[in-house]
């Protein structure tokens, strides 16, 4: 296998080695939160759970996001939400 080798001195490596723990930890944070939201979403954490702002997740919406309402309650199940990113995969 063909790699690239990259040979810095140890005083540059702890800045990187810093930002990439940040980083993980913030992906890790990120997937905690989102796999913590309930399997019926509110409109708010729905927004959380497709990673988007209220405007496009009312876009989504009027496009087709299925959302159910029971007396005025609305609700967006994650299976609804998945579905809905994976009929618009290109």
């Amino acid at each position: 296998m063909n790699g690239v080798t990259l040979n810095l001195p140890s005083e540059s490596l702890a800045p990187i080695k810093q930002e990439l723990t940040r980083l993980i930890t913030d992906v890790f944070k990120q997937i905690a939160q989102r796999e913590a939201l309930p399997y019926w979403m509110k409109k708010q954490e729905a927004q959380i759970y497709m990673n988007v702002s209220d405007k496009t997740l009312d876009k989504f919406i009027v496009d087709g996001l299925k959302v159910s309402i029971i007396d005025g309650t609305q609700r967006i199940s994650k299976k609804s939400a998945d579905e809905y990113y994976e009929d618009h995969e290109l």
